[in-house]
């Protein structure tokens, strides 16, 4: 069966419909060869401030930042402990500056100065192996630190458009890459144990070629030209027969591709060679339409983030859910402020602040918070009236809702009675949600909004969802204990 081949980070010419962005959330599983580069120069492009020379993002960009780069490195060592061969182009170091998620406060009131918590970050991150001392050098003066073996093939058609950008500590056993002085690692192979199922990492410095004459324009739009066409299937060529010799556990030579020529293929061969091309077109085509389906549905499932996510994804899904309900929130930031949560009904403004915990209620800490972001939001020129306060608790996030505790502490729950704040328990705005998405009822929508807004200092009971017969809130043991009080049924359980 034909090997299916997927690049990321990185175009192929003439085989850039094999390409997975880095913001892609494609499994590497499906594919047999990944070719990968970790750039994050599209993952880090949102930033307004530096620190020690060095960009620094924000507190969103940073743990966007960091999500992607553990979900590559967790899918390329899954990828590698499956057997895969995985091709890695090191580019430049990129370094850039984190938030940690953790922040000081100095002053208070308009003098308040909030002090974020930052680290350092590089692309090569995104790898699931050390590579040790990783310097920053630029260069093209390479040879092999002894016979190149299975990557002789490769270097003598592409080493002499190879340019390194770094050169690094680790130790690469077997064929290996390094500079003409010095000897530094530039590349190599990396193998799984003997005996393991674990497949090949093989390092290689970047490919650097005029794209322009391989591109060619007709009728406003760009295509790859014939060259384009002949480099690319060199360069996929030359990695299938890479990967070939590694399957076999030689360090044989790969057939070179004058071999592979239709001068010396057999006619039975050339049979065989028609129908995998037919097959490997049709795989192709598929594997577009199921990567759209795959996104499609993540979109559409992102509500349920209300049940378990905390931080970005948790607020994200938050203002989803009161756009879906018929309000348009959205987050707020300035040079003094950061609101997570902020929008109008019927005149009256809201500002709101969203947590989530992992195995605890939501305690006071974060309703001081909010109380804070109203005094924060009174303070401004353009505001003439306290703002109402809102708090969205995710508490025991990772537990079934049906199993959770009091989502608030008894403090939270005072606190919010004494400012006149609204609670949210956020399993039951997605309960609404998913309601009123589905059955596009915007008269339910708005009396959840109504809800919330005639709710001063205790917990949002949101309305019952028609055709249901239920109320639309989560069977918390919370809400077990309320129904027991209010309807003195004893044998509730």
């Amino acid at each position: 069966m034909a090997k299916k081949i997927v690049t990321v980070g990185l175009k192929i010419p003439a085989h850039s419909d094999l390409h997975l962005s880095l913001h892609s959330d494609q499994s590497l599983l499906d594919y047999d060869i990944i070719v990968f580069v970790p750039d994050i120069s599209d993952l880090s492009n949102s930033y307004g401030e530096y620190y020690q020379g060095k960009p620094c993002l924000s507190d969103s960009a940073s743990f966007s930042l960091k999500e992607k780069a553990l979900r590559w490195k967790q899918e390329l060592l899954t990828a590698f402990e499956h057997g895969k061969t995985i091709f890695i182009y090191l580019p430049e170091l990129k370094e850039v500056f984190v938030a940690t998620g953790t922040v000081d406060y100095s002053g208070s009131g308009r003098n308040r100065v909030t002090i974020r918590h930052v680290e350092a970050f590089n692309n090569f991150k995104l790898l699931p192996l050390n590579l040790g001392g990783v310097t920053a050098a630029r260069g093209q003066e390479m040879k092999a630190a002894k016979s190149l073996g299975i990557l002789a093939p490769y270097w003598s058609e592409f080493g002499s458009l190879s340019r390194y950008e770094i050169y690094f500590d680790s130790q690469v056993s077997g064929s290996r890459l390094v500079t003409k002085t010095g000897d530094k690692t530039v590349g190599g192979i990396i193998r799984g144990k003997a005996g393991s199922k674990a497949g090949a990492v093989v390092l290689l410095p970047p490919l650097v070629y005029d794209e322009g004459k391989l591109i060619q324009e007709k009728d406003g739009k760009t295509y790859w030209n014939k060259s384009a066409l002949a480099f690319g299937k060199k360069w996929i060529s030359t990695l299938l027969e890479i990967d070939a010799s590694i399957a076999a556990g030689t360090e044989q030579t790969p057939q070179p591709d004058w071999a592979k020529s239709m001068n010396f293929a057999l006619q039975k061969e050339r049979e065989v060679q028609n129908q995998i091309a037919e097959l490997n077109a049709r795989i192709n085509d598929l594997a577009v339409k199921k990567q759209e389906l795959v996104e499609q549905m993540q979109r559409e499932g992102s509500l349920r983030n209300l049940l378990y996510e905390t931080g970005p994804l948790l607020e994200a899904a938050i203002i989803d859910a009161l756009g879906i309900l018929g309000v348009k929130a959205e987050p707020y930031k300035d040079s003094i402020s950061e609101f997570d949560v902020v929008f109008t009904w019927k005149g009256t403004r809201f500002v709101g602040e969203a947590e989530g915990k992992e195995s605890k209620a939501i305690n006071v800490d974060k309703i001081s918070q909010l109380e804070r972001n109203l005094s924060e939001d009174f303070a401004r020129k353009d505001v003439t009236e306290y703002a109402r306060g809102i708090l969205f608790g995710n508490a025991f996030r990772l537990q079934d809702p049906a199993s959770r505790g009091d989502f608030f502490t008894d403090k939270c729950l005072s606190t919010a009675e004494r400012i006149k704040a609204a609670l949210i328990r956020t399993p039951d705005l997605f309960l609404v949600a998913r309601y009123a998405k589905e059955s596009g009822d915007t008269s339910f929508g708005e009396k959840c909004i109504e809800a919330i807004a005639s709710t001063q200092g205790t917990i949002v009971r949101f309305p019952t969802a028609p055709q249901q017969g239920k109320p639309a809130v989560v069977a918390t043991k919370e809400n077990v204990a309320s129904a027991k009080r209010e309807l003195g049924d004893q044998t509730l359980e």
